[in-house]
């Protein structure tokens, strides 16, 4: 497909923008799953902080939430593109844009929030 037929195609703004929310709503929940599950695994004492500053422990709480939902969002790209449903295609696309923009300026936005 190329790109002046992207265009062409017909856009869900209000899916986009519903989606987007949702999501996002999503990656903030797994986040405070994530810090709740490590606070009650390791709890909050000298070895708690050694495994904290692990690299590969803020790499998982740091990205494991972007991966499972764009993970998702790229599974429903494919799909529905293979399916030839391009507004679904392009309203998830969108979506996936924005929750990678989103994502990016999240501790903007949770200084912002709490």
């Amino acid at each position: 497909m190329k790109a002046t037929e992207f265009l062409k195609i017909k856009t869900n703004y209000i899916g986009i923008g519903i989606r987007s929310i949702l999501f996002f709503g999503i990656l903030l929940l797994l986040i405070l799953i994530e810090i709740l599950t490590f606070f009650l695994m390791f709890g909050s004492g000298a070895g708690a902080s050694r495994i904290s500053e692990l690299w590969y422990v803020d790499l998982i709480f740091n990205y494991l939430p972007i991966l499972l939902v764009g993970g998702f969002l790229v599974y429903r790209i494919i799909k529905e593109y293979r399916k030839q449903e391009y507004v679904k295609f392009k309203t998830n696309l969108i979506t996936l844009l924005i929750l990678i923009f989103l994502f990016s300026i999240r501790h903007q936005l949770e200084r912002l929030i709490f």
